[in-house]
């Protein structure tokens, strides 16, 4: 295992140089790889300070192609970021070559403080602090070069790789670049916002309206007041486009290769849209007569409108994508015949299945016992509905939410939810809770259903026990335990259990040579989505469980990524920006108890909601999203924290 000779990182001083105890800290004890694919890792070098590996790094060298790197991400929005680090990049160069003079590595010295101490944003005020640091604990290894012979250089080979991130964009699944799209609103520049958020996927309109955002809760504005509102900024560049013109989108060159997706859901839609660009001919096999998977039969339209799903999903389709709707797989076609006509595929088949409760009752065919997933999906494709005037919902989800919310607006007189959990334990994003509490839903928290009453073969009650919370379980969370002899029954005419999604992967069969888990999911490589048949991906839910929609999209731009690189050159390997994630993982990119030193007090742009009797009429959207000034003033709250980590290998 990798020994850490010396670390300055979040500013914890470890020197163990000229340590020979063996006691030194291992790379492991920070989170780090010994390696970067096939190379040893010698030192990392980013905002938070300085790990040395490698007691024969040359520092200097590092530190210098550490400010060549910040050079090169500079924006040039302030003049002491872009013009200091340039300053110092430029006499670390004359150091590292043996010219330069004590009165250099004073300048050095200078400019890194006022660097650090005067820039608009975050690139800037954290270069430095490397620099200051290897200055001060490595002060030898300089000065033997101002002292050392003219025109030498240290001549030993290094690898230097970098990548820029930032606490929000790390946060995101898919690494879209928040800072950049963010700040291109902030200039109005709409377009150019949306075309960053494009770069990762073409769902910039549901992205905004149906994402988790894990982002904000990676926004170091939280230390200030409250995060940025990321979601609805990327919301407000959709709608501002939608709203003045649609976009051109036009088919690349198709030279590539026959490329087949199953699921049409967010991963295999954000599979097609990456390949197509990079050039392949694409065929998406759907089993439902719609686009969008969950998407489309899973999230109520008055929290995804169709018109902005179906308008992203015609965009993908105009780049050559080709979708095949009602063809399920295993029936219509098989995985083996996939593997035969396409040269990769990728599986991205969602979770249409509930999980079951464990009830007495519930698997014996009563009418009035409606699976979430089912309802939802009967809901969303205009099947007829007949639920009765009382039901109860089973969970604390989103999906929870959206039944129960959903059944308001089909008029049902009485919404009950019973959750066997307290209250601050739902996993239901807070706002879905909130506004179900405004439209009317009845919350039962620490109720647990034990058993489906029916009558003549129809739902009449459900009996449920009162629980109380125990000890904490594998979650972290108390365990709810039933309390003896507080058993009761709710009339109801139908029970809706949305406590989780179960997928079918019966279509993988023995001769594919796709491997399925214990757990009923594909195994597949994290990194790479490669599964154990070579040319044959998967990602999503299929192989998460159910999953964030963000967390899918990021699943398919990975896929794709290595799909390309299969499909080019045979083989898949971890590409240098995948190696690079790997530190950030370990070291972590956002710090919840770093106190940023910003202005505090500025208000969140909150996006306006339609009135709860407006709202519950209907199916209509209930945001309504940012106003062109509110965007603005959002923008505006960004602390743009871009980071830069440089490994030596």
């Amino acid at each position: 295992m990798g020994k850490v000779v010396f670390s300055s990182w979040q500013r914890f001083i470890k020197d163990n140089r000229g340590d020979s105890s063996g006691k030194q800290v291992e790379a492991s004890e920070l989170n780090l790889p010994d390696s970067l694919g096939q190379e040893k890792l010698k030192a990392v070098i980013g905002w938070d300070g300085l790990v040395i590996m490698d007691p024969e790094v040359d520092v200097v060298k590092a530190t210098k192609a550490y400010f060549e790197k910040v050079q090169e991400e500079s924006c040039g929005r302030c003049i002491p970021c872009r013009v200091g680090t340039g300053m110092i990049a430029r006499r670390l160069e004359r150091i590292d070559r043996g010219e330069g003079t004590e009165d250099d590595l004073e300048a050095v010295k200078k400019w890194g403080n006022l660097v650090k101490d005067t820039s608009l944003c975050e690139l800037g005020q954290t270069a430095p602090v490397p620099l200051l640091d290897a200055l001060e604990h490595y002060s030898e290894e300089f000065a033997s070069k101002v002292e050392g012979e003219k025109g030498k250089s240290s001549d030993q080979d290094y690898n230097f790789r970098s990548i820029m991130t930032a606490p929000c964009l790390h946060g995101c699944p898919a690494h879209v670049n928040i800072p950049h799209y963010v700040g291109c609103v902030k200039d109005s520049c709409f377009e150019d916002s949306l075309a960053t958020i494009r770069e990762k996927t073409m769902l910039a309109g549901v992205l905004g309206r149906v994402c988790v955002h894990p982002c904000e809760e990676n926004c170091r504005r939280n230390q200030l007041d409250e995060p940025v509102s990321i979601r609805n900024v990327k919301r407000f560049v959709y709608d501002f486009e939608t709203e003045g013109k649609k976009e051109d989108i036009v088919e690349t060159p198709k030279d590539g290769e026959k490329v087949a997706v199953v699921g049409a859901g967010p991963a295999g839609l954000n599979a097609a849209y990456q390949l197509a660009l990079k050039g392949h001919r694409v065929t998406i096999y759907e089993a439902l007569p719609v686009g969008g998977g969950m998407l489309a039969v899973g999230i109520p339209s008055y929290r995804l409108p169709r018109e902005v799903l179906n308008q992203e999903i015609e965009l993908i389709k105009k780049l050559g994508v080709e979708i095949k709707y009602n063809q399920r797989i295993g029936k219509d076609i098989t995985l083996d015949e996939l593997k035969q006509n396409y040269k990769a595929v990728f599986i991205g088949a969602g979770m249409h299945e509930s999980a079951n409760m464990g009830v007495d009752g519930e698997d014996k065919g009563y009418r009035g016992f409606i699976p979430g997933v089912k309802y939802l999906r009967d809901l969303s494709l205009g099947n007829e509905l007949d639920i009765g005037e009382k039901i109860a919902v089973v969970g604390g989800g989103n999906v929870a939410m959206d039944c129960a919310r959903s059944a308001i607006r089909l008029g049902v007189k009485e919404v009950n939810l019973l959750y066997r959990r307290s209250r601050e334990q739902m996993p239901a994003h807070e706002a879905e809770v909130m506004e179900a509490e405004e439209e009317g839903v009845r919350f039962h928290m620490l109720t647990n259903p034990t058993r489906i009453i029916e009558e003549n073969g129809k739902v009449k009650a459900v009996e449920c026990v009162r629980m109380e919370l125990g000890e904490p379980d594998s979650s972290g969370r108390r365990r709810p335990v039933p309390v003896e002899g507080s058993e009761f029954e709710l009339d109801v005419d139908t029970v809706i259990p949305a406590i989780g999604q179960v997928g079918e992967f019966e279509f993988v069969s023995e001769t594919s040579g796709v491997k399925v888990s214990d757990r009923g999911r594909i195994e597949a490589d994290p990194v790479t989505m490669e599964t154990s048949a070579p040319g044959v991906f998967a990602g999503g839910d299929a192989v998460l469980g159910p999953s964030t929609v963000i967390e899918a999209v990021a699943a398919g731009y990975q896929a794709a990524k290595y799909m390309d690189q299969y499909l080019r050159g045979g083989k898949v390997t971890p590409d240098e920006e995948d190696l690079m994630e790997q530190i950030i993982d370990g070291l972590g990119a956002y710090d919840p108890q770093e106190i940023p030193e910003a202005p505090a007090g500025q208000k969140r742009e909150k996006s306006e909601l339609a009135e709860v009797q407006e709202r519950i009429k209907g199916f209509d959207q209930v945001e309504r999203g940012l106003s062109n000034s509110a965007a603005l003033r959002e923008a505006e709250r960004c602390l743009r924290c871009y980071r830069l980590l440089l490994a030596v290998t």
